[in-house]
């Protein structure tokens, strides 16, 4: 804080000096722009003319009658001597009196006709050079033909557009200096940790601990409105496994769950060599600032890029995850128009137990929000104990974090697992499903209904247009028990027989011409296993759904439902 107030005293010094010499250099220019203007008026020629004698004042007013003047030699002597004609005798002399009365000779009558051309031609030169000089006036300012106010006002104008052109472009210049000095933080630092046991002592943060500048903020809405209550969040009071904690109550969704569990199935197969793994969880939270405590919801899980590396006694998450982690908020941000962030991060200690090394306190406070650092948690996970003991870490009201000795209860991993998959299918919203029985004319009470997803009904598109769709394929789900009646939710189709979380619950093939007895020699090995066939014939485009009826398939076609494979195709998009 007080970093940012030098930075903002500086920048004002700044701004003061800049503009102080601003409004100077206005002024003087101001005051100079007005005296030049003056010096223009001064310096213009006047043309003034007189003569002393008789003669030449009568010349002057000959000239000032005459409209244009003669622009040669030639014609100069024919205008004087038009003037001079008025003093001609009657045989054509020249005769002009002198003040004594005597005439004067042709001599004196020449050079006084030569004076009158030469002062003919000066006063031409004269005229063209004031029509020049005026022309150049009038091409080179206007500021001759302003007052002296308006010249002000135009300097002071054009000095208030400078004044605020340099304002803005010191302004960006302190900010790209400012920019330019913040240090860059090494993201292959970023996501290590170190799980050795030995670490496993004072959980405080060290000291000397670099702590990542973040810019987020919080921009969206913070609400967690759809997720209390909700029957796909699992709700853990955190009071219950910590007596100081600032994190009141935390929602898990069941998806997130599903994915952590699985990231752990490869480690599960393979105890005896199994590897640390961990990921990144966003969600939302929520701070209640009279306890000064957070509810944070888990709901999207974001995995490490392949640059992580796994060891014993070390997980790195590389750089990768960084630019996963954020690519994902801001999707999640646009879509949702909420506020999502870094809730939580989970790795696993396997056979060494659940703690929190000293290095994970460290890790903990990089990744923190910078605004609101309290809400995040941290989950670790001991996959080789019997149920897959997982720890919750949060940070204390203090900004300390919680250590295995603070701990008074630790969770399952296994248990979360089995709720997890047992919410989602309680959860399960059957308008949004499509009923391929729904029109058969009779109902067995063991297949009552078979409830086909959006992507169930891609799955069954995508096989039966491809080039390849020989075979059998397996379709993956799981049933719902509705009073006494029996509903078979499909999940997804795959040529596996078994896949993670869904179980084997029909069968799903492409032929050219429906045929009971080649059918059911087809799935015969499968019918103690599955509640149905789905049969998709290319002849007609139409898709059958058979029911599997006391471990047989049923032969009785008033229970079987048909559609045609475009009708599905259509309410799969208008779903969309």
């Amino acid at each position: 804080m007080e970093t940012n107030e030098c930075q903002f005293d500086t920048i004002m010094k700044q701004f003061f000096h800049i503009t102080f010499a601003m409004v100077t250099m206005i002024l003087m220019l101001s005051m100079g722009t007005t005296a030049f203007a003056q010096d223009i008026a001064d310096e213009t020629p006047s043309i003034e003319v007189s003569y002393d004698q008789a003669i030449f004042e009568a010349f002057q007013t000959y000239l000032a009658a005459t409209d244009t003047l003669p622009t040669t030699d030639e014609k100069n002597r024919l205008f004087v001597d038009g003037f001079f004609s008025q003093y001609k005798d009657d045989f054509g002399l020249i005769v002009i009196k002198k003040d004594d009365g005597s005439e004067a000779s042709p001599q004196e009558v020449d050079e006084l006709f030569q004076r009158c051309i030469t002062l003919l031609e000066e006063e031409e030169a004269k005229i063209i050079t004031v029509q020049n000089l005026n022309q150049e006036n009038e091409d080179s300012s206007f500021l001759k033909n302003l007052s002296s106010l308006e010249v002000r006002q135009l300097a002071i104008r054009v000095g208030v557009i400078g004044i605020l052109v340099l304002i803005l472009i010191t302004i960006v210049a302190l900010w790209a200096k400012a920019k330019k000095k913040k240090k860059p933080v090494a993201d292959n630092d970023m996501y290590a940790t170190d799980t050795n046991p030995s670490n496993s002592g004072n959980n405080e943060a060290s000291n000397d601990v670099i702590i990542r500048k973040k810019t987020s903020s919080v921009l969206n809405k913070q609400s967690l409105e759809d997720v209390v209550n909700n029957s796909n969040y699992l709700a853990i009071n955190c009071a219950d496994f910590c007596t100081d904690t600032a994190v009141k109550t935390m929602y898990i969704k069941n998806t997130c769950i599903i994915d952590i569990y699985n990231m752990y199935a490869e480690d599960l197969r393979n105890p005896d060599n199994p590897k640390e793994d961990g990921c990144m969880v966003l969600g939302r939270w929520v701070h209640d600032e009279q306890c000064d405590e957070y509810a944070v919801s888990l709901e999207e899980v974001v995995f490490p890029g392949d640059d992580a590396v796994f060891a014993e006694y070390e997980l790195d998450f590389g750089g990768k995850i960084k630019v996963k982690v954020n690519e994902k908020l801001r999707k999640l941000r646009r879509e949702t128009g909420l506020q999502y962030d870094l809730t939580c991060w989970v790795h696993s200690h396997p056979g060494l137990g659940v703690f929190f090394s000293n290095t994970d306190s460290n890790l903990h406070l990089i990744h923190k929000h910078p605004s609101h650092p309290k809400f995040l948690t941290a989950i670790v996970v001991d996959i080789l104990t019997p149920q897959q003991e997982l720890g919750v870490f949060t940070f204390k009201h203090d900004m300390g974090i919680n250590s295995k000795a603070d701990l008074t209860q630790l969770y399952s991993l296994e248990e979360w697992y089995k709720w997890a998959i047992g919410s989602r299918r309680n959860s399960v919203a059957i308008e949004e499903h499509y009923n391929t029985l729904d029109k058969a004319k009779s109902r067995n009470k063991g297949c009552y209904n078979i409830q086909l997803s959006n992507s169930t009904i891609i799955d069954i598109d995508l096989i039966a247009t491809s080039q390849n769709h020989e075979g059998l394929y397996f379709v993956h789900g799981f049933t719902m028990q509705q009073m006494d009646q029996t509903s078979i939710i499909a999940v997804k189709i795959d040529n596996a027989e078994t896949i993670v979380d869904n179980e084997l619950i029909g069968c799903f093939m492409v032929v050219t011409h429906r045929s009971y007895p080649t059918i059911k020699e087809e799935v015969a090995n499968y019918l103690g296993r599955i509640g149905f066939v789905m049969v998709y014939s290319v002849s007609d485009g139409i898709l059958t759904t058979i029911p599997v009826v006391d471990n047989d398939l049923c032969a009785d076609e008033s229970y079987y439902g048909e559609q045609p494979l475009e009708e599905l195709k259509i309410w799969t998009r208008r779903k969309r």
